[in-house]
């Protein structure tokens, strides 16, 4: 019977991904995962799910910073997995499906309501125009480190570039005092 179960992505980034449990599968989103995910909150290898000769299977997570749940409850070792148990793996939402229910039903997948669905978009907490501008008037002598400045947004780096004004009016200001009282 192990070869009868089928593992569905229902939810997530790759939703209508199928996969035959006929031994060990290795989920993840590494390329040597057996079921690869484009879900950025996976691990490379983030579960093993290992079928049983009873139609079942046992799930296992492979010590994972997110975690691994089975019907809303997180794993804290092998756990045992039934047919229709969904299976939460990064964002990613798994179900375990035997070989009738595929014939019956092709796909599983959660279908997003028309009023619901958005179309992909930009993120709005850093103006493109302004980036462009700062890259292109960029130099490479300049300071900062690159590794970096891309993860700053444009009132950080504002902020960072007038930083050693502050500091340099701060210590001014002190000495000013300083000075004074004595």
């Amino acid at each position: 019977m192990a070869g009868e179960l089928n593992l569905e992505v229902i939810e997530g980034p790759d939703a209508g991904k199928q996969l035959a449990l006929e031994g060990p599968v290795v989920i993840g989103r590494g390329p040597e995962a057996d079921l690869v995910l484009e879900d950025g909150e996976a691990s490379a290898q983030h579960a093993r799910i290992t079928p049983s000769p009873d139609g079942t299977a046992t799930v296992e997570d492979l010590e994972t910073a997110n975690g691994t749940f089975v019907n809303g409850n997180e794993l804290v070792g092998p756990t045992h997995l039934d047919v229709d148990d969904e299976l939460l793996v990064g964002v990613s939402v798994i179900k375990l499906r035997t070989r009738e229910e595929l014939l019956r039903q092709p796909s599983a997948v959660i279908q997003i309501p028309p009023s619901l669905a958005m179309a992909p978009r930009a993120p709005t907490y850093v103006n493109p125009e302004v980036t462009k501008v700062e890259q292109a008037a960029a130099t490479p002598g300049q300071a900062g480190h690159p590794t970096v400045d891309k993860y700053l947004d444009v009132r950080v780096r504002r902020r960072a570039n007038l930083a050693p004004l502050a500091l340099f009016v701060l210590i001014a200001i002190v000495l000013i005092i300083y000075f004074a009282s004595r």
